[in-house]
């Protein structure tokens, strides 16, 4: 029996588009064709300009002058491109970094600080070895594009390359031997690719609410190194609780399936329970909020339902992507007042009920009470609980900067029942 990699080799090789192929693996020794490039004025380093896919019928008009595409097309990176004014731009190789920070947007970006930030914790390792977990990423909240594209960078070495099939030709009437023979292999090279993504070592589902949006980053990603990291992503579109019972219901199964998943949502809460049955044990959720009560709206969420999901850490994110993640103390407490309050009416009642004077507690009891395990105090929270409360600090030693929040839970298959 054939590989798959042999039968894809075998069909789709003459129906890919080679720009698509070598840009994969080519070094950036010149620039062709539907390349993004990023110049920067020889005088001011500052002016910058971001291409589009570079077209030798289209030029880039600036206010020092137009500059033809045809004359960026076969350069080097770092070469000098002269505009119609005579001025002087260097051309330079547009990283991930600038594409998802420079390109055209309709939400705002995860700056990609933060989104290296969020791949790292995650810590993905990708295989293509047969005996390798596949993995398989939820990301609800699409919107730029810019976190697929990192974790898609992340996840990339797991994959073999899928060839890109040519379009079917229009008007298939009265074809000749040649033409039918051509489409023949054209629709074997659609199955082929079908069955390529079903053997995917590893994916990433994401999904918006908006089909704008949705349509929009499918586009930036696509627009990244000829879409390079495209074949990676499944795009969704509707809501992502729906999606995972929809999900369940395809592969008519209600074993957990994903191995990390990503929720930025208004209503994050919402959809914990949904996440957590289709989360596998010990699988990381990462939740992004603008504000630390959203996070705590989580955890009583997960206490209140009992959920199967523990808090791990709690970081504060930068401005702008500036900060690499500063942690947080949030966990629940019960204060020493209420403590006091139990321990006396309980030495009162084993007073009156033997006669002698019971122990009292001692100040580093109630220390200990209030500083252990935050995991664990967690769990022990009872919904009719009243005197608990909520520790919800930064940790010192940090300078502060603000710019939202990230709650990493972890799945637990048992979770301790109070």
């Amino acid at each position: 029996m054939r590989s798959a990699s042999t039968t894809l080799r075998r069909i789709c090789g003459r129906h890919s588009s080679p720009a698509s192929i070598c840009s994969q693996y080519r070094t950036l020794a010149t620039f062709v064709e539907r390349d993004i490039v990023i110049l920067r004025q020889k005088s001011n380093q500052d002016n910058i300009i971001v291409s589009k896919p570079l077209n030798p019928a289209n030029k880039i008009n600036t206010h020092k002058g137009d500059i033809s595409h045809a004359d960026i097309i076969g350069k080097s990176p770092r070469d000098l491109v002269t505009s119609s004014a005579g001025h002087d731009y260097r051309i330079h190789t547009i990283t991930l970094a600038e594409y998802v920070s420079m390109t055209r947007r309709l939400v705002t970006p995860i700056y990609p600080a933060d989104a290296n930030l969020i791949v790292s914790l995650f810590d993905l390792h990708s295989s293509r070895a047969d005996e390798a977990e596949k993995i398989e990423i939820l990301e609800a909240g699409t919107g730029h594009g810019a976190l697929t594209l990192h974790l898609s960078r992340a996840i990339h070495g797991a994959n073999t390359q899928c060839p890109k099939p040519a379009p079917v030709s229009e008007g298939t009437d009265d074809l000749s031997a040649t033409e039918q023979e051509s489409t023949d292999e054209q629709t074997e090279c659609d199955d082929a690719v079908t069955a390529w993504k079903a053997s995917r070592k590893a994916v990433i589902h994401t999904i918006d609410i908006s089909p704008k949006y949705s349509k929009h980053a499918a586009k930036v990603v696509a627009g990244f190194r000829h879409g390079l990291y495209a074949d990676n992503i499944d795009f969704h579109v509707g809501d992502a609780s729906a999606w995972i019972k929809s999900e369940h219901a395809r592969r008519d199964s209600e074993e957990p399936f994903l191995t990390h998943a990503f929720l930025d949502l208004p209503a994050t809460h919402d959809h914990l329970s949904a996440v957590a049955s289709a989360l596998k044990n010990d699988g990381i959720l990462i939740v992004f909020n603008p504000s630390i009560t959203q996070i705590l709206d989580s955890i009583q969420k997960i206490k209140r339902e009992d959920i199967s999901l523990f808090l791990d850490q709690t970081l504060e994110l930068g401005n702008n992507g500036s900060s690499g993640g500063k942690p947080w103390d949030l966990r629940a407490v019960k204060p020493r007042a209420s403590i006091k309050a139990q321990t006396t009416e309980h030495s009162s009642d084993s007073a009156q009920s033997s006669g002698s004077e019971a122990p009292s507690e001692t100040p580093q009891e109630l220390n200990q009470a209030i500083t252990r395990d935050p995991a664990q105090t967690l769990k022990e929270i009872k919904p009719e609980d009243s005197d608990w409360t909520y520790v919800c600090r930064p940790k010192v030693g940090e300078r502060i900067t603000g710019g939202g929040f990230l709650g990493i839970f972890r799945k637990m298959n048992n979770p301790v029942r109070p």
